[in-house]
């Protein structure tokens, strides 16, 4: 019984849960800048520090899909984009083996970022919605610095998430 709860799935998804009500009760009137802070898409490129590029794109679609089944929107519309944006955030693991705190800062920044823009790009595709009305200039910097604010909290959760452990250095015995 204790292995069954050390699966991932088992872990986002009651997660994914409570951060979709956060984001739609809480983040819902907190406007900076004018922009609603993107909660889940923070979690999904945060969980892709530790996690990786492929394990980043898997916890940003099942939550991508977790949000558009909450919201109503076309279903994988999010979890496309999530998962794009936690394929990007991982990949500081492909430029750096063990990468400084300012470069995970930089590709949870970027992923937050390229996932806002993917959602437009989607919606343009899925609905009639997509570039109409789109402020990018605006919205893009704030996600992006809110996704790298954030990752401080996010990160060790998405660790849990995933079950990923902490790597450990161990002397080498000569």
């Amino acid at each position: 019984m204790e292995r069954l709860f050390r699966r991932p799935i088992l872990r986002t998804v009651p997660v994914g849960f409570i951060l979709i009500a956060v984001q739609r009760t809480v983040f819902e009137n907190l406007h900076p800048f004018g922009v609603v802070i993107q909660l889940v898409l923070a979690l999904c490129v945060a969980a892709a520090i530790p996690g990786g590029a492929e394990r980043g794109a898997w916890i940003g679609f099942v939550l991508g899909v977790m949000f558009d089944l909450g919201n109503g929107f076309p279903l994988g519309q999010h979890g496309l984009a999530y998962g794009i944006a936690g394929f990007v955030a991982g990949l500081v693991n492909a430029v750096a083996v063990d990468p400084h705190w300012w470069l995970k800062l930089i590709f949870v920044a970027l992923g937050g970022a390229v996932g806002e823009f993917a959602v437009p790009v989607i919606q343009t595709f899925t609905s009639d919605v997509g570039w109409q009305g789109q402020r990018l200039g605006r919205i893009l910097p704030v996600i992006a610095i809110s996704c790298a604010l954030g990752s401080f909290v996010l990160t060790p959760l998405g660790r849990w998430c995933l079950a990923v452990r902490k790597k450990t250095w161990k002397p080498r015995h000569e």
